[in-house]
C-alpha cells in the first residue's frame, strides 16, 4: 500500500509541473488576444469625409468640427454615437468641435474616455450633454472629471445606470431640458433629479412628450436654450 501511495504522489508532482510549465524551458501561459476593434467607417460618416473617428478603449468616439470649445454627446440607452449625429452637424457648423460617444460595456468608463480623445484634439473648454440615460450619466458623473467640465446639458434625464458621486458631486452650471408630459422621464423625478445638483439648475420645461433626441430635433425652443447655454459658458 505504501509503494502505491508514493507513486500516486509522484504523478500528482507530474502533472502541476507540466500543468504549470518547466521552469527550465521559461514557458508562460498563453497572454489573452487584445481585442481587434473595426476599422470600417460608421454608416452616419459615409457621406462626410469631414468627420473622423477612433477608439477610446471599447468606446467609439465621432468628431465633427473645428476649434478649442468642444461639445460631448452621451447618447440614449439604446443609442450609439451615430444617434447624435443630426445635433453634431449643427454644433459642428455653429463653429463647436464635437464629439459623441458609443458606450462600452462598463458605461463608467465612455465618457471618460471620450473626453480624454475631446481635449486631446484640441477643446480647451467642454460641455457635456446627454439625452435620457445619457442625461442621467453627464449628470452622475461630471463631478468626478477632472479637469470638470464647463457646464452640463441633461434632456430628459433618466439614471438609469447610477454613478457616483452622482449629482451632487458636480458645482457647474447645469441645464435640464424635460417635456412637461414625458411618460419616459416623469416630470417629478426630473426635478428631483434637479434638486439634487448643489449649484442650482436651470430646469425649462417644454409643451408636449418630446423625449431626449426628439425633444432636441423637434422643440426650436430647446435648441436654442441649448445654444444659449453654450455661448455662455465656452465663451
Amino acid at each position: 500500500m505504501r509503494g502505491f501511495r508514493v507513486a500516486g504522489a509522484v504523478v500528482a508532482a507530474a502533472l502541476a509541473l507540466a500543468a504549470c510549465g518547466s521552469s527550465k524551458d521559461g514557458a508562460k501561459p498563453a497572454a489573452t488576444p487584445a481585442k481587434v476593434h473595426s476599422t470600417v467607417r460608421p454608416p452616419c460618416l459615409m457621406n462626410d469625409p469631414s468627420a473622423t473617428f477612433t477608439w477610446a478603449g471599447d468606446s467609439q468616439v465621432l468628431m465633427l468640427g473645428s476649434g478649442t470649445k468642444g461639445v460631448l454627446l452621451a447618447p440614449q440607452i439604446d443609442g450609439s454615437a451615430c444617434s447624435w449625429i443630426n445635433e453634431m452637424h449643427r454644433l459642428a457648423q455653429a463653429g463647436y468641435r464635437v464629439a459623441a460617444v458609443s458606450y462600452e460595456d462598463d458605461r463608467s468608463r465612455s465618457l471618460p474616455a471620450a473626453l480624454k480623445v475631446l481635449r486631446g484634439a484640441g477643446a480647451t473648454k467642454v460641455v457635456l450633454m446627454g439625452a435620457s440615460a445619457g442625461g442621467g450619466l453627464v449628470l452622475d458623473q461630471s463631478g468626478a472629471l477632472s479637469p470638470a467640465p464647463d457646464g452640463v446639458i441633461a434632456v430628459s434625464p433618466v439614471e438609469i445606470w447610477k454613478q457616483q458621486p452622482g449629482p451632487e458631486g458636480y458645482k457647474g452650471p447645469l441645464l435640464v431640458l424635460e417635456a412637461k408630459r414625458d411618460t419616459s422621464a416623469a416630470l417629478p423625478d426630473v426635478q428631483a433629479l434637479a434638486a439634487r445638483h448643489p449649484g442650482g439648475a436651470q430646469l425649462m420645461l417644454f409643451d408636449g412628450d418630446d423625449h431626449g433626441y426628439s425633444l432636441v430635433l423637434i422643440q426650436e425652443k430647446a435648441r436654442n436654450a441649448i445654444d444659449a447655454f453654450l455661448k455662455k459658458h465656452l465663451a
